[in-house]
């Protein structure tokens, strides 16, 4: 009949716009069906810190019996969460905080993708983006359901590589110190930034990496007004790093791995700790020196992938590590496989997912789906992965540019293959 064929026109034409809407919904109903679950964490920590915001102002939750452990952003935002909200229920103002940040990750994440891709893939990429992380167990589960802030730094750190790609330094070394300042975790993206200096076609001066520790450090002045160092900002980290000591705190990486040959003697464990800290600075630093040598030109899509196994890298190979630290890398690994649009793209990141998901049910319910050991042997995989296809991809725009009879180095990147 008439009216159908013109209902048929009509959800073809704005397909793509219902399909939005129907993720949208879905993953809503997901977080909605999270909110009343409570982690320890949010019940034993978060939960009394605000509390005692909301009854003494910021300066109440330093008292040393709360033992804040926080950088100063957060009291920030949760003393404006208390002072906008102060008859909410705590539970649902510290988790609403949450996903307001996970919002502000989806659409910093929106925005990379979109400077990524070409015009013409773009409206269907960007559905997959959003697709990918809305729908994302690891996301759940770590903000509407655990009320974990870590969506804070990733989102800014996401902003600063969008912002770099847009040729804007400046505001991008603002928006990096500014998810240091929120978690110290954020410094996993600072080596894909430093290369991103010598590779980037659109240069820009050194001088701009000082905004980072000048934007950190001015994030503690105001904690000079509630009686401590002007410095704290930088000093409360100090303190988070004395607090863990343990070679791993949940995390599927290289010491899940060892097993029983990590130990239970302290000299033991502390030798080990110190290889893999050596491990992580010999694959970071070979890995840029290997691109400088190669002269890489760094695209966007490289950037992605550059910065997901910069992530994973350090968080594989450092100690002291939570499961939670290496969000940020697995949200790149996700627009990665969107603009590389293959299928093994996707199934790195399915690959990816499983052992993180594990180890957060670990926590959060006491019910991994497998053990910490094969989580650490599937990452080492995942990692040993994503190095070939980094080599593969700086290897493909080499041959690209020969082929093209230009040096690579002055060659525009190469648009993502849609197959």
């Amino acid at each position: 009949m008439r009216w159908e064929e013109r209902l048929q026109q009509h959800l073809i034409r704005r397909i793509l716009w219902y399909a939005f809407g129907a993720v949208f919904l879905l993953g809503a109903f997901v977080r909605w069906s999270c909110l009343p679950q409570l982690a320890a964490d949010l019940q034993y920590m978060n939960m009394s810190w605000y509390t005692a915001i909301k009854q003494g102002g910021m300066a109440a939750v330093l008292a040393p019996d709360l033992q804040w452990t926080y950088s100063p952003m957060h009291l920030y935002v949760w003393a404006l969460a208390a002072r906008l909200f102060p008859t909410a229920d705590d539970i649902l103002v510290l988790k609403g905080v949450s996903l307001l940040m996970e919002a502000g990750l989806v659409l910093c994440a929106c925005l990379l993708v979109w400077q990524v891709l070409t015009p013409k893939h773009r409206p269907l990429g960007l559905f997959a983006a959003f697709a990918l992380l809305w729908l994302n167990p690891v996301l759940v589960l770590n903000a509407s359901l655990w009320g974990q802030t870590d969506a804070s730094y990733v989102a800014l750190s996401l902003l600063s590589l969008w912002l770099i790609l847009k040729g804007r330094p400046g505001w991008a070394m603002v928006s990096f110190g500014l998810a240091i300042a929120f978690k110290l975790q954020a410094v996993f993206l600072l080596p894909l930034l430093l290369v991103v200096w010598f590779l980037t076609e659109k240069k820009f001066s050194l001088m701009w990496f000082l905004l980072i520790p000048a934007v950190w450090a001015v994030t503690g002045i105001p904690m000079a007004l509630l009686g401590e160092s002007p410095l704290y900002a930088v000093t409360v980290y100090l303190g988070q790093t004395s607090l863990y000591v343990k070679p791993t705190y949940n995390c599927p990486n290289f010491y899940a791995l060892l097993g029983d040959a990590l130990g239970t003697k302290q000299m033991v464990q502390g030798i080990w700790q110190r290889i893999g800290l050596a491990l992580a600075v010999g694959a970071l630093g070979g890995m840029a020196v290997w691109l400088l040598l190669k002269r890489a030109r760094l695209s966007g899509r490289l950037a992605l992938l550059l910065g997901a196994w910069c992530v994973l890298a350090c968080i594989f190979f450092l100690p002291r590590m939570h499961e939670r630290y290496g969000l940020a890398g697995e949200v790149l690994l996700a627009l990665w496989a969107v603009t590389l649009w293959k299928p093994r793209g996707f199934l790195w990141v399915l690959w990816g997912l499983f052992p993180t998901v594990s180890a957060y049910c670990e926590y959060l319910f006491r019910a991994p789906i497998f053990s910490l050991q094969l989580g650490g042997a599937m990452n080492l995989a995942l990692l040993c992965v994503l190095t070939w296809e980094l080599i593969r991809d700086v290897r493909e725009g080499a041959m690209l540019a020969a082929s093209q009879g230009t040096p690579w180095l002055d060659t525009a990147p190469a648009p993502a293959d849609w197959l």
